[in-house]
């Protein structure tokens, strides 16, 4: 009935018990196939799994990112659902169930995410809007995180506590619960997303086809986020912001691009470089710094915008 998605990129004790959540006497009959892609991993997550015959590990030679790994994952699946689950998660003994029969009572619905809970209890803000060029200029300049109320979040809504159910734009890939017939409407993962904006993509080219996601607050997850990231930060910064640029570069007009890509380089270098320093974090600037280095070297120049 469920085929399950995990892309793993050293995710240690974190991978261990999520599956240990997965394969409880709860779910153990929901759950047909435990897919496990390991993106070439240098700890001992994969060979300190709990064991279960329900897990199949894909091991890559090299880490292909995290669009193309899911995709491995997804082409794998043959049951009615597909859950995209991140190794930083945990679920609750019904939250499988919930999932299954909220779908089966909403056949409208194709993409379906859980309310996600830090370690402490807090309502984790999990869901997205498809974005425009000036909404990702306010996130540039830092005015979406000082007045999110008057200068709406470009993609994360961060000024929603997210405490009701509602119809949403995007859930985060950490939980993904899908028919797996939406692969047939609009396709997998564009693989040129290497991490980052690959599921608002998908979510997008989703909409565009008149399907929907929703967003259930009574379905519950635990998410501890950045549990496999958090350890080099320069690099995320950097597969961020590529990845905000290439969606801007598949999705809004020449100008619209441009703005971003201007506001990207320059005004969003500086409004970080000021908060590091002000915030007493100054040690992370030299992260930023990094970052966007690694951003300089192997980003599209603008020039090229309308190539490909």
């Amino acid at each position: 009935m469920l085929d399950i998605v995990i892309v793993n990129w050293n995710g240690g004790v974190l991978l261990q018990n999520c599956i240990s959540s997965i394969i409880s006497n709860d779910h153990k009959n929901l759950v047909s196939t435990i897919i496990i892609v390991d993106n070439h991993s240098a700890d001992e997550s994969i060979r300190t799994l709990p064991a279960s015959e329900k897990i199949f590990v894909l091991n890559n030679y090299e880490n292909l990112g995290f669009a193309k790994a899911c995709n491995q994952g997804f082409k794998l699946c043959k049951s009615s659902f597909v859950l995209l689950l991140n190794p930083d998660t945990r679920l609750f003994q019904s939250t499988l169930m919930d999932c299954v029969d909220f779908m089966n009572n909403h056949p409208d619905i194709d993409i379906l995410g859980s309310q996600l809970l830090e370690d402490d209890g807090q309502i984790s803000k999990s869901c997205a809007r498809f974005p425009t060029p000036l909404r990702m200029c306010f996130d540039a300049i830092g005015l979406s995180k000082i007045a999110p109320g008057i200068f709406t979040p470009a993609s994360l809504m961060t000024d929603w506590n997210h405490k009701e159910s509602r119809f949403v734009d995007q859930v985060m890939g950490a939980f993904m619960f899908m028919r797996i017939d939406i692969f047939d409407k609009i396709g997998f993962f564009d693989e040129r997303f290497f991490v980052y904006y690959e599921e608002l993509d998908f979510s997008y080219r989703l909409a565009k086809v008149g399907g929907m996601t929703f967003y259930n607050a009574n379905i519950k997850a635990i998410h501890t986020g950045m549990g496999t990231t958090e350890r080099v930060k320069a690099f995320r910064l950097f597969l961020n912001l590529r990845s905000r640029l290439q969606y801007a570069k598949k999705h809004f007009s020449k100008m619209g691009y441009i703005l971003v890509y201007i506001s990207t380089f320059s005004i969003e270098f500086i409004s970080r470089f000021f908060y590091l320093l002000l915030s007493g974090k100054g040690k992370e600037i030299k992260d930023l710094v990094k970052g966007y280095r690694l951003l300089v070297r192997n980003n599209l120049p603008v020039a090229q915008l309308s190539e490909g």
